[in-house]
């Protein structure tokens, strides 16, 4: 695979991740479920990507071999890395800066 399609998979993935997992938080939280989110997260970005390279080896007829194993892996890993860390960081980014703008504008 070359390393730009791999980037690109990976930012898809990592999406993909990070707002399915935010999902089956939300649905937790409505039924007051216990669960653990980085146990989530690391089964959600177990899934979406290994789905992705399924699909990937169907779509260009490539055999499974030990480079799309270790692809696999590292994708795991860094959308899990990606589900944990990035969408609440990304929120409270966008909370303080739309507070900033509104002390701001209240301040003129």
């Amino acid at each position: 695979m070359e390393l730009q399609f791999i980037f690109i998979i990976l930012f898809i993935v990592s999406v993909l991740t990070s707002l399915t997992v935010q999902g089956i938080k939300s649905l937790f939280k409505k039924n007051n479920a216990n669960y653990s989110a980085n146990i989530l997260a690391a089964v959600v970005a177990a899934v979406i990507s290994f789905g992705t390279m399924v699909l990937y080896c169907i779509y260009f007829e490539k055999p499974p071999d030990n480079q799309i194993v270790v692809e696999t892996v590292l994708l795991i890993f860094f959308s899990f890395l990606t589900a944990t860390n990035g969408y609440d960081k990304v929120v409270q980014t966008i909370k303080q800066i739309k507070s900033k703008i509104g002390d701001e504008n209240n301040g003129s």
